[in-house]
């Protein structure tokens, strides 16, 4: 059956580049989900905050499927406190969006906290059950980081706790998700699905690695570390370089062969905003173990390129400090490249330790120095890690998750109907 979906993700737009402040696995989840079920059959109607000057108003997203960008404040990047103040703003103009078009929805599935706090109002306004997605919890954050970013916790962990209690069905990426869930918010388990993240086999897949350096412009003699993400504390970035630092004084003969390409960061050509604070403090860092032939920070890169950047690698790390599933993970997995991860969160689910890559403890650069000298210095655990992350990525495909958000949508709508009868 034909559903009319309303998806929001308020500070996430499905088609904004990737890497840059704010934009990651949760853009990719959205903007692939939401193509999946547009080419079901289901309408899907995915509204964002209107960030970018030169996008346009709307957007196609696949078949059946539209991003609609709703102007909440000044264009721009904007901290996600600084979004959460418009949001009532944001709101009001959605609402006027789809009473101007005369759209009716049947279900509303929201993505992250700020997406929660517009699916309330719509809720009560349009009667219509909500779906909700967090991709990452406050009271999760708050436990692992040293201090409270953006002083946005207290505020963020109360939407969440109500979303949690209101929402007709959770989404959960993982089983360590609904644990979190249970253990912090109090969540009933029976209205929690866990639906593992996909990857796309068409953008990934594995590529000789003489070819993709090759049109990356790299040596092929040298080993080359990946990492993919967001600039920031959560992503364990400082943790991978203080590991480096650690594997040159361990193997100094590695210092003329190792580069570690990080791709992430608003550093594309394109963009004209400045570094981060992060990226400046990264920067001293490698400076301080006098890195600077070693480490390259790359910027923002499309899926294409992004491919071949997996292909080239001879291992993806993902130090994370917390990660709901670890999207980057499956995506390098996919392309037959091993994964240095941290033992958190979904990343358990999704690398299978010494059979598709080899799991640390969070914030441990020292086991994380050792991981990656086994994995760079035994050709043969490399081979047998590489396929067994082709093998194990072939289970996480988008289709795969399309399928179960679609049965989601039919038991939470049976579930209302019998409710209306009764």
């Amino acid at each position: 059956m034909t559903r009319r979906i309303a998806m929001l993700s308020v500070h996430a737009c499905p088609l904004a580049k990737l890497g840059g402040r704010d934009s990651g696995g949760m853009n990719v989840y959205v903007r692939e989900l939401a193509r999946d079920l547009g080419a079901r059959g289901h309408r899907v109607d995915v509204f964002t905050r209107w960030r970018e000057k030169d996008d346009p108003r709307i957007q196609p997203l696949g078949p059946n499927g539209r991003v609609i960008h709703i102007q909440s404040g000044p264009l721009g990047y904007w901290p996600k406190m600084a979004v959460f103040e418009h949001l009532d703003e944001f709101t009001e103009k959605l609402i006027a969006e789809v009473e101007q078009e005369q759209r009716s929805y049947d279900v509303i599935h929201a993505h992250y906290w700020l997406s929660a706090k517009v699916a309330r109002t719509l809720e009560e306004r349009w009667r219509v059950p909500v779906v909700q997605m967090f991709h990452t919890l406050g009271l999760v954050k708050r436990e692992v980081m040293d201090e409270d970013i953006d002083g946005e916790s207290d505020i963020r962990t109360e939407i969440e706790r109500e979303s949690v209690r209101k929402s007709a069905a959770i989404v959960a990426a993982s089983h360590i998700e609904l644990g979190e869930l249970r253990r912090l918010y109090r969540a009933d388990p029976a209205k929690v699905a866990v639906i593992p993240c996909g990857v796309d086999p068409n953008v990934f897949h594995p590529i000789r690695q003489a070819d993709a350096r090759e049109l990356l412009g790299r040596d092929q003699c040298e080993r080359l570390i990946l990492f993919v993400g967001r600039i920031e504390q959560i992503k364990g970035i400082d943790v991978l370089l203080r590991a480096l630092a650690l594997l040159f004084f361990r193997h100094p003969d590695l210092r003329k062969e190792v580069c570690l390409l990080v791709v992430g960061g608003a550093l594309d050509p394109g963009d004209d905003a400045p570094e981060t604070e992060k990226i400046v403090e990264l920067r001293r860092l490698v400076h301080e173990h006098r890195m600077e032939a070693n480490v390259a920070f790359v910027g923002s890169r499309d899926q294409e390129q992004l491919a071949l950047y997996y292909a080239a690698a001879d291992l993806c790390a993902v130090p994370s400090l917390t990660e709901s599933f670890g999207l980057v993970a499956l995506e390098a997995m996919a392309c037959g490249t091993p994964v240095v991860g941290t033992r958190v969160g979904g990343l358990q689910t999704v690398i299978a330790d010494g059979e598709s890559g080899l799991l640390v403890p969070a914030g441990d650069y020292q086991a994380l120095a050792d991981a990656i000298a086994r994995v760079l210095t035994d050709a043969r655990l490399r081979m047998h890690l590489a396929h067994g992350a082709r093998e194990r990525a072939e289970r996480f495909t988008w289709h795969h998750v399309g399928d179960l958000v679609s049965d989601l949508y039919e038991r939470i709508l049976a579930g209302r109907a019998e409710e209306i009868r009764a």
